[in-house]
């Protein structure tokens, strides 16, 4: 990839093209690597021995939000790059320029690898001869033109900030929906563990009612009820013998 002759302006422009999508890379990737703490720390914390269908259900869910993850971000890459081509097409447009794309070189790994190393510097000419250029040309240039300019940059700078600005809202909003992801699992993980709580406690309960102790318990307390009810029947029936004895002893002492 040979140097390409631009300017000052447009070698800053790479720069910050540069700098943007590797931050997003570097974004992309803690995304991802929070998605496996938070499987660690959630799912897999505890000292419990998982059955296989446990860490299937683990690798299931990690692999569903990992995809979301990077089918998300590779989106937003290609609406990027639409809208940057969008961008030069109109530049070119109003320069009266018909602008075609090789899509070819884009593809070619030789080349990739070449801009994975290089820096900005790589690729443009020496600053010192855009300097002289520049120099040469400052006594021509336009006010008129030179104002277009720096709106032009201007411009630019607050397009940077927009993009920015929406670059922070997503990271918070996909930071969000993490959250969001945890405390699901974390709700779903609770609601499993009351059901296995719930079933462990009839299980128990059944299992005491089905026990030696507790049906013997279960006759002995029935043996006492009926003997309470035969004692009740035969208080009742001594009782009104009791009354008239009683009687009987008041008339004696009426009589002395």
């Amino acid at each position: 990839m040979s140097p390409s002759s631009i300017s000052a302006h447009h070698q800053e422009e790479i720069s910050k093209f540069l700098k943007f999508f590797r931050s997003r890379l570097k974004t992309h990737l803690e995304n991802i690597d929070a998605e496996f703490e938070d499987t660690r720390s959630d799912r897999l914390s505890s000292d419990d021995v998982y059955s296989q269908k446990d860490v299937q259900d683990v690798l299931k869910s990690l692999c569903f939000a990992v995809k979301a993850t990077t089918r998300c971000e590779l989106q937003d890459t290609i609406n990027m790059m639409a809208l940057l081509l969008r961008e030069i097409f109109v530049e070119a447009e109003d320069s009266k320029l018909a602008l075609e794309l090789d899509i070819a070189k884009v593809e070619d790994k030789d080349l990739l690898e070449r801009v994975e190393k290089l820096g900005v510097a790589e690729w443009v000419e020496d600053p010192s001869a855009i300097a002289k250029r520049s120099s040469s040309k400052k006594a021509a240039v336009n006010p008129v033109a030179q104002r277009q300019l720096e709106l032009e940059r201007e411009k630019q700078s607050l397009e940077d900030e927009v993009r920015a600005a929406r670059h922070t809202t997503q990271q918070q909003q996909e930071e969000h929906e993490r959250e969001l992801r945890k405390l699901q699992r974390k709700l779903a993980d609770a609601r499993a563990r009351v059901e296995q709580l719930e079933r462990q406690a009839e299980d128990a309960a059944q299992h005491v009612s089905q026990t030696p102790q507790f049906q013997s318990m279960k006759r002995m307390v029935a043996q006492k009820n009926q003997q309470l009810q035969e004692l009740r029947r035969r208080l009742q029936r001594y009782e009104p013998l009791g009354d008239d004895d009683d009687d009987g002893g008041k008339n004696a002492d009426d009589d002395d």
